[in-house]
């Protein structure tokens, strides 16, 4: 009896099993999505179209497909008609940990006819959303600089014709001798507390510098810019230091570095403060 009902449970795998059809045990065919590096542009009172959108969050028909380095292409099983939204993506702080959405900049819409097998390319751009706002901006290209220094900065920064874009940069240079560099943007009264404060800048340096905030007379470091050779685009995100600190009658954004490598060099442009 027992033999007797092996043989029937194995003859029904058997027929379970050879009952399905060719196209139920052939995988299915993808489509692919191609999404090529967003291109940014700006308006005039917008200051510098130059960005690092490193990402891209891509949702099809409302769901999210996944988060994706550019250039990407990958798979989907999904053909025919589809909603795609991308939404720009960047390393918060510089930090590739820290991908997020970058809540400041429009996201990418279109509508595809995806079909299997072959790749649908797409090429998104953005721009700065309509309720941005531009609190502070300086792009070094006016006669004066807004910056004020420590009493033990040994250095100023300059105006340098080598620039990132424009007609010049701003450029600090340390000398042997020269070991302590500290700059403040003007002091901030107005701005908001409870909302989403980012710097965003363009910078290039031999060494670390440190970049904080002075909540009135407190010295808070928040972020370092880590060494690069070519001129590299980040955003750092203000809010908690601001938010955690509302109590301050005032704020200002420092830059500071010691001496640490032979003739230090920190060059950095498109100085800007948004909140939204």
């Amino acid at each position: 009896m027992q033999n007797a009902k092996k043989y029937i449970l194995l003859l029904f795998l058997l027929t379970t099993v050879f009952s399905c059809s060719k196209e139920d045990l052939e995988a299915e065919i993808p489509s692919y999505i191609q999404i090529n590096p967003f291109t940014f542009s700006t308006t005039a009172s917008q200051g510098s179209s130059s960005h690092n959108i490193t990402d891209a969050w891509v949702y099809i028909d409302n769901d999210l497909a996944g988060i994706f380095e550019l250039p990407a292409r990958f798979p989907v099983l999904k053909d025919g008609v589809h909603k795609i939204d991308i939404y720009p993506g960047i390393k918060e702080n510089g930090i590739a940990e820290r991908r997020s959405k970058y809540l400041f900049y429009n996201e990418y819409s279109t509508t595809v006819t995806l079909e299997k097998s072959k790749t649908t390319v797409i090429n998104p751009y953005s721009s700065y959303k309509s309720g941005v706002t531009f609190y502070w901006m300086e792009d070094f290209e006016t006669a004066s600089l807004p910056f004020s220094y420590s009493t033990v900065s040994d250095t100023v920064v300059y105006k340098s014709t080598s620039a990132f874009e424009g007609y010049y940069s701003g450029i600090v240079t340390m000398v042997p001798g020269n070991d302590f560099f500290e700059c403040m943007t003007p002091a901030f009264s107005d701005i908001p507390r409870s909302k989403t404060v980012f710097l965003e800048l363009n910078f290039i340096t031999n060494q670390p510098v440190l970049v904080g905030l002075y909540a009135d007379s407190e010295q808070i470091g928040v972020f370092y810019l880590n060494t690069t050779s070519t001129w590299k685009k980040i955003y750092l995100n203000f809010t908690e230091p601001i938010k955690t600190r509302s109590y301050a009658s005032q704020y200002k954004i420092f830059f500071g570095m010691e001496s640490k490598v032979d003739y230090p060099t920190f060059m950095f442009d498109n100085l800007k403060i948004v909140h939204l």
